[in-house]
């Protein structure tokens, strides 16, 4: 080893140390830069230099060199700016940052960052700060990394498309309107007066040009556990094309909600569209309902209702439907009403109407977003619009026991309400203690006004009147019909509405004429059933004039078979008991009746079997023998009928005409033919007027004393078959009938139909679970404005149930109240701020009051961080040995999270730094004098050869 080795050993440590204090410089003057990493320089001996010993080879070192550079990448303090986008990374990971104007991506923890006059998010040597974009309603990522870029300052207005209710309805609240909905008059102050419902709540929602508007929700409870309301907005905002000019104008949906009786939650929801002039609209192909649009030209020619217009397209053009089935279309396949309408003009994706026959322009316009396709077709029915809205029971009249306050009406189904219908009419009938309808016109339609027809001679039948021999009547046989036997040749009804009331009928013919021959129920004798005509010698006595002449039971059923005087002729006892006293019956024609009786009074066994007897004040004797009573009987019209009488026909007195109401025309004719009644012939038939009106064929009508139901569209579902219910305070009477209107009881009503309400089925929510109701604001053409808002009241539909949520509307005993409301959609604002979260979602803040998420902010982090180039600004550039950066979202993946409003300092501790200065500056200065000292001992040597 010789003495410059020496020397180089020394300068190694010279050099070295002096680039340990550049690092501890490098340090302390980045004591303060924002996200600095602190360096650490370290040391490593060289290569040692063999050298020959007394123990043979050794080694001896030949000074040092610098080892590494290693930077800390510990997360300094932070500290907090007030500027929110300042940003800090608690935990591992860096910013990532591109080069304007090149692919070049750089990484910091420098988080001071700022929006510029183009809207990037930069640092201050201008690089742009990389994110994700967000969907502005999910909050979701959307597409790769890129530069986040605010493209607009401000926020564009934004239609509501949800609207939130949660309501509590007291439980204890009474109904206080049958139809919620049939209430609302878009021309009153008030749409629904402030007393017809228990509740309303009022929401905020936003048209798409940011303008706001008011829904209106209204409750009222029908019964139980079960309530209705009604969606409306100011009528004036309304632009709906088909409810212009209407007072359902502002009427936007109804619906029902059922709650537990148990737990207050909900059970089920029901919701209907108001559609408005159009109505049942059914599409069969390529366009569904909402891609059908209609345009009305020409309000006034929709004047009347119209049901069941029909089309087809053949392939070229849209034509009427061959409803018929005959392949001909005539005025059977055209919709009521409108028989004159004609098809101007029509194409895949339109059609034009004229309703009227000289309407040369069209007055209703149909379009559709997708071109039809042959076989496609469409029906729809045309609503008046005088209340189209209404579905429900008006014009009521109640006779008998229902009057006077009794009864309650109570509509739990007002949607199968399609169709208008008059008179509608049904009765309770004590004796049977059951109802029926009351519809003789659709009776007679229906050929079952009268029927249950016989004819009876001596007990045996000699009229078979039977269309096609089936051995029932059938009203259509009734015209123009040969009877077997030939007795009856035609039955005319001239007018049906005289015959209201189910009655079994009975005549007899006798002394050439028809008599009534029904029993009077439940009628004193002689009173009613019989008139007393004359009491004979010596029955006139004045000294018998104490006499009882009362029957001594009443006199029921069929009692006379024979209308005509009776005679009851008394024969006194002979000579002591053995020939008593007896009584004879002669009948009218001179026939033998039964009587057997004694001084007392005298018994007779009437055709039905029931006695009856005249008793008297005293005891009769000789001077009452051969005395006789006469009275006669005359039974009266039907019990249902008291005013009806027989019309003798003095051409043919064979022939039976009945006038039901005496009003001296003809209701009911049997005509004949000429064919000759013999005396006792009895004829017998059925006024049966129960049958469902003619609009509602399929109605079914069912009750007791307490309630009548009546299940209109017949499906007899078990939660379907009471859509209209009448109930009675006091319950109905079971009676006799004897007097015709004690007992009987009647309920007449109409009933305005509308198709104007279009049910939502669950099937048509399983995605979204929830119901849809349609706005419009801006009367924009086919529907281009119209707005689909869903309506949640705390319940989502799964599928099979509804699911309530954590926050639902309820139904407990507590007045009725708003827990929460809500819409989305907001109008038109300017950015004001922005927020960034932990998550690294950045959030606009806007002058309209909403919160829009922007942006997420990307981090990223390499395997290798030691292995990162510094590029100066703070910032480092991925290498081979750092590894490609691997970048997501904060708080995922091993990163750490956004800590906003603050900076990330240096992790530069000054303190440290001092000491190392020390040490550094203390090697140095060792080192220094190894070099001194072998610069004293090369001396030496150079003065040894002097």
């Amino acid at each position: 080893m010789s003495l410059s080795s020496s020397l180089y050993t020394g300068t190694s440590g010279l050099t070295n140390m002096g680039n340990a204090m550049q690092v501890v410089g490098n340090n302390i003057s980045n004591v303060n830069t924002v996200g600095f990493k602190k360096g650490r320089s370290t040391f490593a001996d060289t290569l040692s230099e063999n050298v020959a010993t007394q123990a043979g080879t050794a080694q001896v070192g030949r000074g040092m060199s610098m080892e590494s550079v290693d930077q800390a990448f510990g997360t300094g303090s932070f500290e907090s700016t007030g500027n929110s986008t300042d940003l800090s990374i608690g935990g591992d990971g860096f910013f990532v940052l591109r080069q304007s104007g090149s692919e070049n991506n750089f990484y910091t923890r420098a988080g001071n960052f700022h929006f510029d006059k183009t809207g990037q998010l930069i640092n201050p040597e201008g690089y742009i700060v990389q994110g994700w974009k967000l969907d502005d309603e999910t909050g979701d990522d959307t597409g790769s990394i890129k530069d986040i870029v605010l493209d607009a300052f401000t926020s564009p207005p934004k239609k509501s498309s949800t609207m939130t209710a949660i309501t509590n309805l007291d439980a204890d609240a009474e109904s206080k309107a049958v139809v919620l909905s049939n209430l609302w008059d878009s021309s009153a102050e008030d749409y629904i007066g402030s007393g017809n419902y228990e509740y309303q709540t009022v929401v905020k929602v936003y048209d798409s040009l940011g303008s706001t508007h008011d829904i209106t929700i209204h409750y009222d409870k029908k019964s139980g556990t079960d309530w209705e309301y009604t969606v409306s907005c100011n009528p004036d905002e309304d632009k709906r094309e088909l409810v212009q000019g209407t007072t359902s104008e502002g009427l936007l949906a109804r619906g029902t909600i059922t709650f537990s009786q148990s737990s207050g939650d909900i059970l089920d929801f029901t919701m209907s569209k108001m559609t408005g002039r159009i109505g049942n609209l059914d599409t069969n192909g390529v366009n569904t309902n909402d891609a059908t649009h209609f345009t009305v030209d020409n309000y006034d020619a929709m004047a009347l209702d119209g049901y069941n217009f029909s089309f087809e397209f053949n392939g070229t053009t849209w034509d009427w439907q061959d409803i018929n089935g005959d392949a001909v279309i005539n005025g059977d396949d055209l919709p009521t009403n409108y028989k004159n309408a004609t098809i101007l003009y029509s194409d895949s994706q339109s059609i034009e109407i004229a309703l009227n026959a000289d309407d040369t322009d069209a007055d209703l316009k149909i379009s559709f977003d997708q071109p039809a396709v042959a076989t496609d077709s469409l029906t729809f029915d045309i609503n008046n619009k005088n209340d189209l809205h209404v579905q429900g029971v008006e014009n009521t009249t109640y006779f008998g026991e229902t009057a006077n306050d009794n009864t309650s009406l109570q509509i739990n189904d007002p949607s199968v309400m399609t169709t208008d219908a008059e008179d509608i009419g049904m009765v309770w009938y004590p004796v049977d203690k059951q109802w029926r309808w009351s519809n003789p016109e659709a009776a007679k339609d229906n050929g079952t006004l009268v029927s249950g027809m016989s004819c009876m001679n001596a007990g045996a039948p000699v009229l078979n009147v039977d269309g096609n021999a089936d051995g029932t009547w059938d009203y259509t046989d009734y015209t123009d019909h040969s009877a077997t036997g030939g007795a009856i040749d035609e039955i005319i009804v001239t007018d049906a509405d005289k015959m209201p009331r189910y009655s079994d009928i009975q005549v007899q013919y006798d002394t050439g004429a028809w008599h009534w021959d029904n029993p009077v129920k439940d009628a004193d004798f002689g009173a009613t059933a019989g008139t007393l005509t004359s009491w004979s010698a010596p029955f006139d006595s004045p000294s018998l004039s104490s006499i009882d002449n009362s029957p001594a039971v009443p006199i029921t059923g069929n009692a006379f078979d024979a209308a005509g005087d009776y005679t009851l002729t008394y024969t006194a006892a002979t000579t002591g008991p053995v020939v008593p006293s007896s009584w004879a019956l002669t009948l009218p024609g001179g026939g033998a009746g039964v009587a057997a009786g004694d001084d007392s009074g005298v018994s007779f066994t009437l055709d039905n079997g029931t006695t009856a007897k005249y008793s008297f004040g005293s005891n009769l004797g000789a001077a009452q023998d051969g005395g006789t009573i006469t009275f006669t009987i005359d039974p009266s019209a039907p019990v249902e009928y008291p005013d009806a009488v027989i019309i003798p026909d003095v051409v043919n007195t064979e022939d039976l005409d009945i006038d039901f109401n005496n009003d001296s025309s003809i209701n009911l004719e049997f005509d004949m033919d000429g064919a000759a009644a013999a005396a006792g012939n009895i004829f017998t038939f059925t006024v049966d007027p129960d049958t469902p009106p003619a609009e509602y064929a399929s109605a079914t009508l069912k009750g007791d004393q307490e309630s009548a139901v009546i299940d209109l569209d017949g499906s007899g579902n078990e939660n379907d078959d009471d859509d209209i219910v009448f109930l009675f305070d006091d319950p109905l009477k079971y009676g006799s009938g004897a007097a015709p209107y004690t007992d009987r009881s009647e309920i007449s009503f109409n009933i305005d139909g509308s198709t104007a309400w279009q049910a939502v089925t669950e099937d048509e929510i399983k995605k979204e679970g929830y119901y849809s109701f349609t706005a419009d604001f801006l009367g924009g053409e086919k529907g281009l404005t119209e707005m689909d808002i869903q309506f949640n009241i705390g319940a989502q539909y799964d599928g099979a149930n509804w699911i309530n949520d954590s926050m639902s509307s309820t139904q407990y005993s507590r007045s009725s109240s708003t827990t929460f409301q809500s819409a989305n959609g907001y109008s038109a604002g300017d950015l004001q701020g922005v927020d960034v979260a932990s998550d690294g979602v950045m959030t606009g803040i806007y002058s309209n009051g909403e919160l829009m998420p922007l942006f997420r902010v990307g981090l990223a982090k390499f395997l290798n961080n030691q292995g990162l180039q510094n590029s100066g600004g703070n910032l480092f550039r991925e290498t081979r040995d750092s590894g490609e950066a691997i970048t997501n979202k904060p708080g995922e993946n091993g990163l750490g999270t956004i800590a906003p409003n603050s900076l990330e300092m240096s992790n530069v501790d000054i303190s440290e730094e001092f000491v190392k200065m020390i040490s550094t500056q203390r090697g140095f200065q060792a080192n220094s004098k190894t070099i001194t000292t072998v610069d004293d001992m090369m001396s030496t040597v150079i003065q040894m050869k002097r």
